[in-house]
């Protein structure tokens, strides 16, 4: 399974430690460092894009187009593809949805309004994120919050808009960056903090649960 970073942190987390316990080999690779850092579709059986702080909608980001042709390779050779955040977005355009601004941020751990808790839990879920997705046409929506949709399903393809690879560690590396940006406030700093202690199943389990559907879709699990 190849995993798609964009930074030193936007890193498999706890979808990369599920992956593992399943017995499946995990790579990463920077996708950030251009068309020579992408694996070749062929080498791997599923890929998962990973968030990252550019938009996807952002022409000038050099690396973004290379990386949405590699998605679009793989979703024509039915390899599954799962997007998260920024991967989700990216995703979604490669199936002919949009990616904007969503009308404000949503950064923090809300609860989803799911149409299938079995595939998609309500969480809470930790969220970061500026831009959204449409729903590509054809793809089954599954959970939304009051600000954006959070995921869809195509085929053996799934796209959210949530972070469910997050661990403590990582979230601590985007605190201390936002506050250098002076775009978070102690108050929701504190609460994106004290969100691993609240929440009532964990991140681990819910994202355990997110990739073995996802893997189950796409024909690579029982």
């Amino acid at each position: 399974m190849a995993f798609l970073q964009h930074s030193e942190w936007d890193v498999p987390g706890t979808l990369g430690t599920s992956a593992a316990h399943l017995g499946l080999e995990v790579r990463a690779y920077r996708a950030d460092r251009g068309p020579g850092a992408l694996p070749r579709v062929g080498t791997f059986d599923a890929l998962v894009v990973l968030g990252s702080v550019e938009s996807a909608a952002d022409p000038t980001v050099s690396w973004i187009g290379p990386e949405r042709e590699l998605v679009a390779t793989a979703v024509a050779g039915r390899v599954p593809v799962f997007g998260v955040c920024f991967g989700g977005q990216l995703l979604a355009q490669v199936l002919g949805a949009e990616v904007r601004r969503a009308t404000a941020p949503e950064i923090g751990w809300p609860r989803l309004t799911t149409a299938d808790s079995a595939r998609i839990p309500p969480g809470p879920w930790l969220a970061w994120h500026e831009d959204e997705f449409t729903a590509p046409p054809g793809a089954e929506v599954l959970a939304r919050t009051e600000i954006s949709l959070h995921a869809y399903v195509f085929g053996i393809h799934t796209g959210v808009q949530f972070h469910p690879e997050v661990t403590p560690e990582v979230v601590e590396h985007w605190i201390a960056g936002a506050r250098e940006n002076g775009t978070l406030g102690d108050e929701e700093i504190a609460d994106l903090r004290k969100g691993f202690a609240d929440r009532p199943a964990g991140t681990p389990d819910g994202a355990r649960v997110l990739l073995e559907g996802f893997l189950r879709r796409a024909g690579l699990s029982t």
